[in-house]
């Protein structure tokens, strides 16, 4: 495992393959793009929630106090894919995308006794559209035909710690590192009139920022038959200068009544022009609390409530392509149930499987025509052990909503299969000799 785990590693800070992280949805031409659910294995087959699960056997960056949660010798390596199947639906036309992608890969090791680490790289945002939008000239009634497309996204470098006090609360931090492009192209021409010029012009917002995160857990075991936890997040607010690239290039074609003078006639002309700007955009500041309860080793049931001021965030409007929409606040709410028949079962598979179930709602960062996106679905999944060790095979399923077919938006129902594995193995301890 270690091997493989120094690899994985090497890739993680050499490899520009998995910066990016492919999407493709009509939303992700607003803003920073489509948030990225958080969460591994666990969290995103019990809707997403993390704040207050302290487990020893999984990886949890969404409070980076979970991290005490290993013990002094055990090391958890996690990795992940995932998959997308969406469905857009407008009041006339329906159609769908599917794709694969990178999800994460982490790791947490322990710092002494009372002390934990974790790292790993995730996606934050994605961006990815092809919309057309047909019009007629206001002056000549002529058809016009405008496009607009975009790719990119931003990735998420976390590398946390946690210590643990008084036996029953842990604190921790995250410093999370953003670092991402953000390409956005405009292409306006007039199918019907051949010798009507042409307009393209490119958008390249390049991001790169440091932000901290703090997170507290309460734990508290009643006679090894009854647990709760109580979990408290915060990200700090980060505002930073963007470098943003602007191009404009208009193609004149040979017969264009626009080129009077006659030594232009045949070829083609282009013309364009470029400058580059520099302005601020806030990751505005976010808070979570959570709640986790249950019988240890068997049965888990939590919730969490985050709360996202992005409505603070209303200046990044004019760096970027708003197309009319406007930046609100953001709220979640999620809950999972996790349930273990026999977690030291001798014999029967079954009886060692996790079986997840969860649900969330949330109101987007984003609206539109005074209608603020909803994003609610429901998550299952299960965590096959390996070999009857701590290390498991992880399928989280997701079945979701989003937007609407009034107001003239298109209506978003998606579908998110995830597959990761967290491998456990033993390290920094002696072996004895007789």
């Amino acid at each position: 495992m270690k091997n493989s785990i120094l690899l994985v590693l090497l890739m993680l800070t050499a490899s520009p393959a998995i910066s990016q992280y492919n999407t493709f949805s009509p939303y992700t031409r607003f803003g920073l793009g489509d948030l990225t659910k958080s969460g591994f294995g666990q969290n995103l087959a019990m809707g997403g929630t993390g704040i207050a699960l302290h487990e020893s056997d999984h990886l949890n960056y969404l409070n980076p106090a979970a991290y005490t949660a290993r013990d002094s010798m055990s090391v958890l390596f996690d990795f992940g894919l995932s998959s997308f199947l969406n469905q857009y639906e407008t009041t006339s036309v329906k159609t769908q995308w599917w794709n694969g992608n990178f999800h994460h890969i982490a790791l947490s090791v322990p710092i002494g006794k009372n002390f934990g680490m974790g790292t790993g790289l995730i996606p934050y945002s994605s961006v990815g559209y092809s919309i057309k939008q047909e019009y007629n000239d206001l002056g000549t009634g002529d058809p016009l035909d405008l496009y607009y497309t975009g790719d990119g996204g931003i990735m998420k470098y976390f590398l946390g710690v946690s210590g643990e006090l008084f036996n029953r609360v842990s604190i921790g931090v995250n410093m999370n590192y953003l670092l991402g492009d953000i390409n956005r192209q405009r292409f306006l021409s007039f199918p019907s009139q051949s010798d009507y010029a042409t307009t393209e012009a490119l958008e390249e917002i390049q991001i790169s920022n440091t932000y901290f995160g703090f997170g507290m857990q309460y734990n508290e075991v009643i006679a090894d038959k009854f647990f709760f936890t109580l979990g408290g997040t915060y990200d700090l607010q980060t505002t930073f200068n963007s470098t943003i690239n602007n191009s404009v290039l208009n193609t004149f074609p040979g017969n264009s009544t626009a080129l009077t003078d006659s030594t232009y006639v045949n070829p083609e002309i282009q013309v364009s022009g470029s400058d580059t700007v520099s302005g601020p955009i806030t990751i505005p500041s976010k808070l979570g609390v959570g709640i986790a309860l249950g019988i240890p080793d068997k049965l888990i049931i939590t919730a969490d409530y985050t709360l996202q001021d992005w409505a603070s965030a209303s200046s990044m409007n004019n760096l970027l392509d708003n197309g009319g929409f406007n930046f609100v606040n953001a709220r979640s709410m999620n809950f999972g149930i996790e349930y273990t028949p026999d977690h030291e079962a001798l014999r029967g598979f079954f009886k060692l499987i996790s079986y997840r179930v969860g649900g969330y709602y949330s109101d987007n960062y984003i609206s539109m025509d005074n209608y603020q996106m909803k994003d609610y679905g429901i998550t299952f999944g299960v965590g096959l052990p390996m070999n009857k060790s701590k290390s498991s095979f992880n399928v989280a399923f997701t079945l979701g909503t989003r937007g609407t077919t009034e107001y003239n938006l298109v209506k978003e129902n998606y579908g998110i299969l995830t597959f990761s594995v967290t491998l456990h193995d033993l390290w920094f301890y002696k072996r004895k000799f007789d």
